[in-house]
């Protein structure tokens, strides 16, 4: 009990600090712009760890904040905040696709870069159906979009292609 209750206690102030953490990134970026938000990140790791850990988790105010981040011109930091959003719209399709533009679902709408094949495919097919069986998500744009992207990523990239025994026909 000794060890946990001051691990108890700092909770609070960690929540804080990482609260603390994203308003300041949405200051910057309304004064600074996302290059400038997007150059300090990537020169504190931590930092942008802990923002794209935040987005990957569904927070709505990290999602956000990923959201227009990602549209800055330094191309790295536009990759980290996109796969974070990635792993994002598995947990919260619906609100991480209405932060987007139609153009930019078909960038979030794909596989994680450390998934395997068999990860890839079990996930693109489970992000398929649950987006096929959500009456908002199927009936939408970006919900319609989506399930294309992840349909055809997952019938022609390494994860739909199957090798065939010489002189027989592909299907």
């Amino acid at each position: 009990m000794r060890v946990l209750f001051p691990a108890l206690v700092a909770l609070p102030a960690l929540a804080i600090a990482s609260d603390a953490l994203l308003t300041t990134l949405e200051q910057r970026l309304r004064l600074e712009g996302p290059d400038k938000v997007n150059a300090s990140l990537m020169a504190q790791p931590s930092s942008m760890t802990e923002l794209n850990q935040r987005t990957a988790d569904c927070d709505p105010q990290a999602i956000a904040l990923a959201v227009k981040l990602a549209r800055g011109g330094n191309v790295r930091a536009a990759d980290l905040h996109r796969e974070s959003l990635r792993v994002a719209a598995g947990a919260c399709t619906e609100y991480v696709l209405s932060q987007l533009s139609l153009k930019e679902v078909p960038k979030i709408c794909a596989s994680v870069a450390s998934w395997t094949v068999t990860q890839t495919a079990r996930e693109l097919r489970r992000r398929i159906k649950e987006i096929e069986t959500d009456e908002t998500l199927r009936s939408s744009e970006r919900g319609q979009t989506c399930a294309a992207t992840y349909r055809y990523e997952l019938q022609n990239t390494r994860v739909g292609i199957r090798a065939v025994p010489p002189g027989r026909p592909a299907k």
